[in-house]
């Protein structure tokens, strides 16, 4: 069976670095919301437009996750998914596609995630969200229940230790 690997984490917490890491071990496509935004011509986190602009690139995310699993593809959702809500419409898209959802979480402590943010945006490094929107970010973050089953993997350990899990998984499924 298709996994949706779902990483679950704020701005800045390393799911991007974490999604490719995931997809070459996996040979999973990566899905990004920061993707599809910057394929839209839209600011980096649409920053400052109305909430309809994100309903559009949740759209367009669910519309990739079904056609890579209609082809039988694995993916990686690269997004915050920083609202319960949002986790379940992921989860149950991806049900609906026959692709077994598994919610992964990267949860840095915030300093860390100010510290990254500063350097950012001192080194003009990547593209970040504005200081005032990052702390609104980090306050509205509503971290997964422990009835989502969230597997964190904020540690190079817990990451390997899922790597090794899903490689092994995806080794007896090919043989």
């Amino acid at each position: 069976m298709a996994v949706a690997h779902l990483l679950c984490g704020p701005s800045l917490a390393g799911k991007s670095t974490v999604a490719e890491q995931i997809a070459r071990v996996t040979g999973a496509v990566v899905l990004s919301a920061d993707a599809v935004n910057a394929e839209r011509g839209l600011p980096f986190g649409a920053e400052g437009l109305p909430e309809s602009v994100w309903a559009e690139t949740l759209r367009i995310l669910l519309d990739r996750v079904h056609t890579h699993a209609r082809s039988g593809h694995s993916v990686v959702v690269d997004d915050t998914q920083c609202y319960r809500w949002l986790r379940d419409r992921y989860r149950s898209a991806c049900i609906a596609s026959g692709l077994k959802p598994t919610l992964l979480l990267l949860s840095p402590p915030q300093h860390v995630l100010y510290e990254r943010h500063a350097h950012a945006r001192l080194n003009a490094s990547r593209e970040v969200l504005s200081l005032e929107r990052l702390a609104d970010h980090l306050a509205r973050f509503e971290r997964p229940g422990e009835d989502e089953h969230a597997t964190d993997v904020s540690s190079a350990e817990a990451l390997d230790a899922y790597l090794r899990v899903v490689q092994e998984a995806k080794v007896r499924r090919d043989a």
